[in-house]
């Protein structure tokens, strides 16, 4: 026991009461019966201490001193002979404090500083969003220039500036907003089209694209961009975007040449890819929503592709093969109630098959199909229709019932222009006067779903 220099006789005879043991390690007489424990343990612990000489501090290896008998007790045990191995004396504990102290300074300085850095990259990040979307806005079309014909984005042109007509003031959506069919039914054919449209500078980023789609360079002021969630608009006047459509339409019904061919073959599969798509998503819904199965297994996903491919191919119409759907799912349903061991899975996986077999006999006896409108709730890709009356018109200028009926063109579907240039019919009617002209019809199209 260790007393403060300079205490009176009374604390120094007080504090050997309290710290005196025996020699069995216990202390000699109980805190209770020297006198009031709160007074007598304040008043050693202010004018006392105690060096335990068998339990040593874990840094510096002295013996450790206490303040008071808990302390003594906590550290050497009951006995007060138990070797340390956790705790420092207080000179090694006010060390470490002290180290803690700087420790927790330096960590909240870091974390000041880091705050600091993310809100400056936050406010530089904001600064090259903001610029990025001014460019886009600044962007007139002056230097547009479309697509080669063999791009999908060559006549997906007119089913945007078609959208667009019907959505003044508002984004074209993107792709996200228009899942999971999309533009065409075909993500990668989509992702390529808005790619040659934007570097072609026929359309550009909306401000109301969100703003992780764009991806900011760390080295300079470069901004890049993913396809999938932007939403565009459409660059130029109303005149400007309707002549670019006139000229695609105009090229896809007259354009001369194997590439103008190309073109048209490539809108023909297009469409007939997406026929196929808007079938395959009407099923999957229609089992899905109406009847609580699962859609058409992957497994079976390819064949219902040829089975629908084998209704087009027939010379069934769109409204008819949206018509053997909705029979195929019903009977695929009524044969699972029937047939109370087979789920739910096993009805979907059936009705590819009973979609197959209501075609093919259709086409042998001759049935009379009806033609079913797609129902209000059926998401379809949205550049269906439009896609669609050009194939039309585009195949009508080519159709030989048609050419044989035109009092304007010869067998072979040309007509004079002048006297010395042949241009190819487009079989306009006989009302129409003056020189023919192509337009985009875009007023039969109904007015696309609002995003």
């Amino acid at each position: 026991m260790v007393l403060t220099a300079g205490q009176p006789q009374e604390v120094q005879d007080l504090a050997l009461l309290y710290w005196e043991f025996t020699e069995a390690g216990k202390w000699a007489r109980t805190v209770e019966s020297i006198g009031d424990p709160q007074w007598v343990v304040a008043t050693v612990t202010s004018a006392s201490h105690a060096t335990l000489l068998n339990s040593l501090c874990t840094q510096c290896e002295e013996p450790i001193r206490v303040p008071n008998r808990s302390w003594a007790a906590r550290v050497a045990g009951s006995r007060l002979d138990r070797p340390n191995s956790t705790y420092t004396c207080p000179d090694c504990s006010a060390v470490r404090e002290q180290e803690q102290q700087q420790e927790r300074k330096r960590r909240a300085e870091a974390a000041r500083a880091e705050q600091e850095r993310q809100r400056e990259q936050a406010e530089e990040r904001a600064r090259k969003i903001s610029k990025a979307f001014d460019d886009e806005e600044v962007k007139d079309g002056t230097d547009r220039a479309l697509p080669p014909p063999s791009s999908p984005g060559f006549a997906l042109y007119i089913a945007l500036a078609n959208h667009a007509a019907y959505r003044p003031n508002k984004p074209l959506p993107s792709m996200d907003d228009l899942r999971p069919l999309g533009w065409t039914g075909d993500a990668d054919s989509d992702v390529t089209a808005l790619r040659d449209l934007y570097h072609g500078g026929l359309i550009a980023l909306s401000r109301k694209s969100p703003e992780d789609c764009l991806e900011i360079s760390d080295e300079d002021d470069s901004v890049s961009f993913f396809v999938s969630p932007a939403r565009w608009r459409l660059t130029g006047e109303a005149a400007t975007r309707a002549s670019t459509v006139r000229e695609i339409t105009q090229y896809l019904m007259t354009g001369g040449g194997q590439a103008a061919h190309e073109a048209r073959r490539i809108l023909a599969d297009r469409i007939e890819h997406m026929e196929i798509i808007d079938v395959m998503a009407y099923l999957d819904e229609l089992l899905e929503d109406r009847y609580g199965y699962p859609a058409v297994p992957e497994t079976r996903r390819q064949e219902l592709a040829e089975n629908i491919a084998l209704g087009f191919i027939s010379g069934y119409t769109p409204g008819q093969m949206i018509c053997f759907a909705w029979r195929a799912a019903d009977t695929a349903a009524g044969w699972k109630e029937r047939n109370a061991l087979m789920g739910p899975p096993e009805a979907s996986s059936a009705a590819v098959t009973i979609l197959r077999g209501k075609i093919e006999k259709a086409v042998e006896v001759r049935h009379a199909i009806p033609e079913y409108d797609s129902p209000r709730w059926h998401q379809q890709p949205v550049a269906l229709l439009t896609l669609r009356k050009l194939n039309a018109d585009v195949k009508r200028v080519f159709d030989r019932s048609v050419i044989d009926a035109c009092p304007d063109c010869d067998h072979q579907g040309w007509r004079d222009a002048d006297a010395e240039t042949l241009t190819r019919c487009v079989h306009l009617p006989a009302s129409t006067s003056g020189e023919p002209t192509v337009t985009s019809d875009v007023d039969d199209t109904p007015v696309p779903p609002d995003f």
